[in-house]
């Protein structure tokens, strides 16, 4: 799917720039899913509820089959009796996996190319960024190459990694000490198997996403190093005309925290009910170092390319007015000796000054406070509530009041 405007060659003078957002930018070959979103707005199910109708669509794989394994399973579902130590509907790891993150997982995914071509499209009504139409042209057929082979191999190290996290629970779950909802008897009951499907599932779309926005990141660069950027100053937006392109790393953001409450919520149901192996415990502590690594890591990289863009526009323009500033300086210093310095000159000096001080307050980032704050309070957020709760365990514990949920 691609939502670029088109321009014909013949409207515009040789080698006039065009906005970076007319260059028709497909990211979408050999990629299962957009195709599958495609074929969704070729049958009139996208549009406005495009993305309620994906939601839907991501319960009916995976949260659906779920509910129905775990009312025909012979365990209850919120009854915990021996050997059952976790109920389904206690699960609350796996109820938000299938209700919220798989969802927004693939919402992410499937809208990644729209929301691109929309960025960049919002940058090009202020001429903010601008590239030559021949430079356009070769950026659209090498990308396009670039993002099959990118898509083709995530999808294929997918069903790798989703294949290796579904036997790793397998093998950690299917224990009967262990009490999880999936196993009896040390097998798999029959929403065991379904539950094995939906793991693979959402393992197997998280290399494709990571994949495609490290794609993103080196996109990005590609267009900055071929394009002109003209930061604007005192644009409304506070970032220099560059702020729909910050949206992208809070996107990133955003599926990020969804992921860390995930791991929150598998370390408290695991502490509280199951009794798994201290390996496990192991990939929960590794988990959580990769998020507090991750974090400002997934923010920042669509931006890094933008970032040193920007710093050498403001540089060019400060350099400009530095040299101009020297050069009346030297004049000034010469005139010294034959009579005092006219209005007119401290004029003219006042202005530099003034054209300085305001290249000076130019961003160096493409976003403002506001998304500075959106990122933070979504990446502090899981570690809050990691600490929240063995804190209020505690004082409940003390208080000789027994917990239960």
């Amino acid at each position: 799917m691609t939502d670029t405007f088109h321009l014909p060659a013949t409207d515009l003078p040789f080698g006039e720039s065009l906005p970076v957002s007319l260059v028709e930018l497909d990211t979408t070959a050999g990629s299962v899913l957009h195709l599958l979103y495609s074929y969704l707005n070729r049958v009139e199910l996208g549009g406005l509820f495009a993305l309620l109708n994906l939601y839907i669509i991501a319960i009916a794989l995976t949260f659906l089959p779920l509910l129905v394994g775990a009312l025909l399973s012979p365990f209850s579902l919120t009854v915990a009796t021996p050997p059952l130590k976790l109920p389904f509907f206690y699960d609350w790891n796996v109820l938000f996996m299938f209700l919220v993150s798989f969802p927004c997982l693939v919402i992410l995914s499937v809208t990644d190319q729209q929301v691109l071509t929309s960025s960049l499209k919002s940058i090009q009504f202020d001429r903010t960024i601008t590239i030559s139409e021949a430079e356009a042209t070769l950026l659209a057929i090498r990308w396009h190459r670039y993002f099959r082979t990118i898509n083709l191999t995530g999808q294929a190290l997918g069903i790798v990694v989703g294949g290796v996290i579904a036997y790793i629970n397998y093998l950690v779950y299917t224990p009967t000490s262990v009490g999880f909802w999936i196993a009896h008897d040390e097998h798999l009951v029959p929403v065991g198997f379904v539950y094995l499907y939906c793991i693979f599932l959402f393992w197997t779309l998280i290399p494709v996403y990571v994949f495609r926005n490290i794609a993103f990141s080196l996109l990005l660069r590609d267009i900055v190093a071929h394009a002109q950027l003209h930061m604007l100053p005192l644009h409304p937006d506070k970032s220099g005309g560059l702020r729909p392109v910050g949206h992208l790393g809070l996107r990133n953001q955003y599926l990020l925290t969804l992921l860390g409450f995930n791991v929150v919520l598998l370390v408290m149901i695991s502490r509280h009910y199951l009794n798994v192996p201290d390996t496990l415990y192991s990939l929960m502590v590794a988990a959580v170092i990769g998020y507090l690594i991750l974090g400002p890591l997934v923010f920042m990289a669509p931006l890094l390319p933008f970032r040193g863009g920007m710093l050498r526009n403001k540089n060019q323009l400060m350099g400009e007015v530095a040299q101009r500033l020297r050069m009346e300086l030297d004049r000034l210093l010469a005139q010294l000796q034959s009579g005092p310095i006219s209005k007119e000159d401290e004029e003219l000096i006042e202005r530099l000054r003034k054209i300085g001080a305001v290249i000076d307050e130019l961003p160096v980032w493409p976003f403002d406070a506001g998304t500075l704050r959106k990122f933070l309070t979504a990446y502090i957020i899981p570690i809050v509530s990691s600490v929240g709760y063995p804190v209020i365990k505690a004082i409940l514990n003390f208080a000789k009041i027994q917990l239960h949920f």
